[in-house]
């Protein structure tokens, strides 16, 4: 179940527990609002916010691009946030190079925004692994 229909469910037994020890005419208006808000329940909560994200380096977990649209990134922080950025050339074919070298299934897509709020998009491969030790000969 989603979550806004467990949200217009619970407002439909709140308002029906109010209704049941009122009146006739309070429960044909429960039934009348209920009925009203139902389509509510199916909206979307949300819209990418036309923002820049903040400066740093940030990770992609998603992203879609709109020629001469937009660019749409899905970036991970404290909770996951959907961007819309504008449209160019330059930052479509940064991305689309960084989706194109993580193909093989490793690494990520990383994201850094300057002060302007410009973004600059390159392959992230995650931590780097440790040097590995030098061999040693186990006899003398």
């Amino acid at each position: 179940m989603t979550h806004s229909l467990a949200l217009w469910l619970a407002f439909v037994i709140a308002v029906g527990i109010i209704a049941y020890f009122g009146s006739r005419r309070q429960a044909v208006m429960f039934a009348l609002v209920a009925a009203l808000t139902l389509p509510a329940a199916f909206l979307p909560l949300s819209y990418a916010t036309p923002l820049a994200p903040p400066p740093g380096k940030h990770t992609v977990l998603g992203a879609r691009i709109d020629v001469d649209v937009a660019i749409y990134v899905l970036l991970d922080g404290e909770e996951p946030r959907l961007y819309r950025l504008p449209y160019s050339a330059e930052a479509a074919n940064q991305l689309q190079a960084a989706q194109d070298g993580m193909a093989d299934g490793e690494g990520g897509i990383a994201i850094r925004v300057g002060q302007d709020g410009s973004p600059g998009f390159s392959e992230d491969s995650g931590t780097p692994e440790p040097p590995k030790q030098a061999e040693r000969a186990l006899l003398p």
